[in-house]
């Protein structure tokens, strides 16, 4: 991680009010401490987002070049990359 940047944000009323409670009931350190821990939260929630965004499209590109398999196909290697014994149809 690098150095800190410093941001001036400048908040309504009641979103200033939210963020003085949540660290006066001493869930944060301090205003800075609140804000970066939501945006670190956004952040991390987005880089997920992107991620499976490209794994999807990995697998429409896959069905575009006909590279699929039967669901059967699907289900036994997750079964065996899990470990698991195939579930037994009752």
């Amino acid at each position: 991680m690098g150095e800190a940047a410093k941001i001036t944000v400048t908040l309504e009323p009641r979103l200033e009010e939210y963020v003085r409670d949540e660290v006066a009931r001493g869930a944060y350190k301090s205003s800075s401490d609140y804000i970066e821990s939501v945006l670190r939260e956004r952040y991390d929630d987005d880089r997920r987002v992107h991620e499976l965004e490209d794994e999807l499209q990995k697998g429409i590109d896959d069905l575009k070049a006909g590279q699929v398999v039967s669901l059967d196909e699907a289900f036994d290697s997750v079964y065996a990359e899990l470990g698991l014994d195939k579930l037994r149809a009752r």
